[in-house]
């Protein structure tokens, strides 16, 4: 079946200038002045951590999808800028999840809806809930998809910072004067930790075992990354997915360059790879023909991608507005995926017979939703944006290519049609302008294989 859907709700035009940036609305307010005093305090905490977890994610995805080279480093090193990128991308994703695993160990998991407009960031914006007037950048963070650059990796390190603390400091404190405002992310979740710990001790806390097994737990792999999730279920199992949150981000309160992944292996924070990216010791790899390795900044580097972009803007370019609007479409799809994971359990494993055969397999509903989470991911969203940042804008003064916007997608609610044939009518779509989108094992045929929601 074949139906118009409602489509993207774009934004319009960004204005380069940061003083000119939108600035997004937390999805509940918060005051560190006060502090979390209450079991729907501390949810308002996580949800507004869960969103800007989300905030994140487009920026690295964005500054990744730009690199020409593919990332192999002309040292033969096992990481390299894109494998970071792609691995800290996914560490996020991680994040998020663990946050919403959190809101459900106590009563709060029904609050938290990925797929909803007001909880989808639009760039350019400035970062929620961070202001730090000790930072030498500027008091605020400017959240612009920009290409990959030593610039842009600023940024991404400022995002991650710690807050500047005493070797045998305990706690990260909240700036006195930014009610609604923490001077780090880390001080956010920080901040969510003493919580948990208070509450619990005050015996407010009612761990919701009941919903333990709605929570995200299977299904997650990241080559170039660490960590995992956790099922929350105690004070316990709850600092120890904050933990995982926080020293990935900026490290320990006194090594912000290690995270020790378990014993006798370590990895880097986020903090520290970006640094090490600015830095250049991250390889990007060689262009085409290139005997030595490029830098950064150098234009070989990364695709001349158009920053901010926006849905409307592409109107005039039929070609290009499609596959913005399928790549828009299949984000959401992902983050709607998410919410309907969360909606079972996984106690659903059932037996089924082989047809044909005599044979049983188990089968879940569930697990094929975490599967389907990794495999929209490197099968239809990756794919997409790389047609997009390969395609030159036609006309454009500055010889600039097409990019993913990361655009909430509003799919139509028509009980007849699901979203996944909406997804399969987008690329139908787009394949008229991108034949290479067809195939035995192209986007299509991959958004095929994707679970109906």
């Amino acid at each position: 079946m074949t139906t118009k859907t409602a489509g993207t709700k774009s934004r319009r035009t960004a204005a380069k200038a940061p003083a000119k940036a939108a600035r997004a609305e937390p999805i509940r307010s918060l005051d560190p002045a006060k502090g979390i005093k209450t079991v729907k305090d501390l949810a308002d905490h996580l949800h507004v951590a869960a969103q800007v977890e989300l905030s994140t994610i487009p920026l690295y995805l964005y500054a990744a999808y730009s690199i020409r080279t593919r990332g192999h480093s002309q040292w033969a090193a096992p990481r390299g800028v894109l494998r970071s990128l792609i691995g800290i991308s996914i560490e996020e994703m991680l994040h998020l999840a663990l946050v919403r695993n959190l809101m459900v160990a106590i009563g709060y998991g029904d609050q938290i809806t990925f797929y909803d407009e007001k909880f989808i960031p639009s760039y350019p914006t400035w970062m929620m809930n961070r202001y730090n007037p000790d930072d030498p950048d500027g008091e605020e963070i400017y959240l612009s998809l920009q290409k990959l650059s030593k610039e842009q990796v600023s940024t991404f390190r400022r995002i991650e910072m710690p807050d500047d603390v005493k070797p045998d400091a305990v706690t990260f404190e909240a700036h006195p004067e930014a009610v609604g405002h923490y001077k780090s992310l880390g001080a956010l979740y920080r901040s969510i930790q003493d919580g948990f710990t208070r509450l619990d001790g005050e015996g407010k806390i009612r761990w919701r075992l009941e919903d333990a097994r709605k929570q995200y737990k299977r299904a997650f792999w990241n080559e170039f990354g660490n960590g995992k999730p956790i099922r929350v279920h105690n004070l316990e199992t709850a600092l120890a997915a904050l933990k995982i949150i926080i020293e990935q981000g900026e490290g320990t309160l006194k090594d912000h360059e290690h995270i020790k992944v378990r014993s006798g292996v370590e990895d880097y924070t986020h903090y520290e790879k970006f640094l090490r990216i600015q830095r250049g010791e991250e390889g990007i790899g060689a262009g085409d023909g290139d005997k030595y390795e490029i830098k950064i900044d150098d234009p070989k580097a990364t695709w001349p991608l158009v920053p901010d972009p926006a849905l409307d803007d592409f109107e005039a370019h039929p070609g290009i507005h499609s596959l913005m609007t399928l790549f828009n479409a299949a984000y959401c799809y992902t983050l709607c995926l998410l919410d309907e994971l969360y909606k079972h359990s996984t106690d659903d494993v059932t037996t089924k017979k082989v047809p044909g055969t005599e044979r049983e397999e188990y089968f879940s509903h569930r697990y094929g939703l975490e599967r389907n989470g990794v495999a929209i991911m490197q099968g239809v969203l990756y794919p997409i944006a790389q047609a997009l940042v390969t395609t030159p804008i036609p006309n454009d003064p500055e010889g600039r290519h097409a990019a993913p916007s990361f655009e909430f997608f509003d799919f139509s609610t028509d009980k007849r049609i699901t979203r996944k044939q909406q997804l399969i009518d987008l690329c139908d779509k787009a394949i008229d302008h991108f034949p290479a989108l067809g195939g035995p094992d192209g986007i299509q045929r991959q958004i095929s294989l994707l679970a109906d929601i």
